[in-house]
């Protein structure tokens, strides 16, 4: 299958996580660091669950999944053990015109998600188009040890330098030749 790669604005968006186990927690947590309301739909939750609830940071619905559960959703995570209630909540969510990611199942979902490393304003995503996940996830170990950190401060440097250039410099073609350049002689270290 051919992905399109895209990162999410999540900021106070409605997103539904159903299933209360360490998988559902992990991905809570992605959803809440991208900013997302996250509400998680499950009779149990795992103790790494129950400390966001505590916390308040997610929303918790003692249930089984139920089609309502969906309703002004923006995206949901399928992340029960259950390959026929994954497979309900996918059809749900289709119909309902909501993004879907069936944990462990392509079919059902209409995204995946990649091996990520976030670094103030960087982000980098590694995926194997869901062939290999431990793959992405070893070649996200390499990036973040040997070209994160740089990269990272670099970021903030060419940011200072840009946002100057916006203010003093009109041209928009010059600002992105002079950019363009600071990236040329970066690379070629």
């Amino acid at each position: 299958m051919k992905y399109y790669p895209v990162l999410l604005n999540l900021k106070n968006k409605k997103c539904v996580v159903i299933g209360g186990g360490p998988v559902a927690r992990r991905k809570a947590i992605s959803l809440l660091k991208a900013g997302a309301c996250v509400c998680v739909i499950s009779p149990e939750l795992c103790p790494g669950l129950k400390r966001l609830r505590e916390q308040k940071r997610i929303s918790w619905i003692n249930s089984s999944y139920k089609k309502t559960h969906l309703k002004g959703a923006f995206l949901a995570i399928a992340a029960t053990p259950d390959k026929a209630i994954n497979t309900k909540i996918s059809q749900d969510a289709r119909k309902s015109g909501i993004l879907i990611n069936t944990v462990d199942a392509e079919d059902l979902s209409d995204f995946i998600v990649p091996s990520s490393i976030s670094k103030g304003g960087l982000i980098l995503s590694v995926s194997t188009s869901g062939q290999a996940p431990c793959l992405s996830k070893r070649m996200r170990r390499d990036i973040e040890r040997l070209l994160v950190p740089e990269y990272a401060r670099f970021l903030k440097i060419l940011e200072g330098i840009r946002r100057e250039l916006k203010a003093k410099c009109s041209d928009p073609k010059l600002r992105s030749r002079i950019l363009n350049a600071l990236c040329a002689c970066k690379s070629s270290e």
